[in-house]
């Protein structure tokens, strides 16, 4: 390989990397917004014992399946790997957030608006954990022996 071939590589490679964050960041502004609604609609109905952090557990849910669907099939474009293998990481790495996010949640609105604490944790979670564990861990070719990289 010529060093301008590696020069290529690399400038796709980078591409491939910026297109990545920002389709995955309309997935996740998609699947929020759907989280949003749900989390609001369960305060707004809050019926005991339904705490601000279980609501935004049950709406993270929600925002999961929809983001789930956009990223394997529109961002990361994994059309060759078995759904059920996807399905299972991705819903593990969701349930974790999920459960990260009511804690959160629940822990930030000693201090915050629970509108507030939502954004926060949202944020926190999707730069600390969803990106990265779709990226690297769900959606990764290289994790499932394809090799394909589209």
């Amino acid at each position: 390989m010529s060093a301008s071939d590696s020069s290529m590589t690399s400038s796709a490679g980078f591409w491939r990397e910026v297109r990545d964050v920002a389709e995955s960041s309309v997935a996740s502004a998609v699947a929020t917004g759907s989280d949003a609604l749900v989390f609001a609609g369960l305060m707004t109905l809050l019926v005991p014992p339904l705490t601000a952090g279980w609501s935004a557990a049950l709406a993270a849910l929600v925002g999961g399946v929809i983001h789930f669907g956009l990223s394997r099939w529109w961002v990361f474009r994994r059309f060759d790997a078995p759904v059920a293998r996807s399905a299972f990481l991705y819903f593990g790495m969701s349930w974790a957030a999920a459960a990260a996010h009511g804690l959160l949640v629940g822990y930030l609105t000693a201090s915050l608006a629970p509108g507030w604490a939502w954004i926060l944790s949202k944020g926190v979670l999707w730069v600390g954990w969803t990106y990265p564990m779709s990226r690297l861990v769900v959606f990764n070719a290289a994790g499932d022996g394809s090799g394909s990289d589209e």
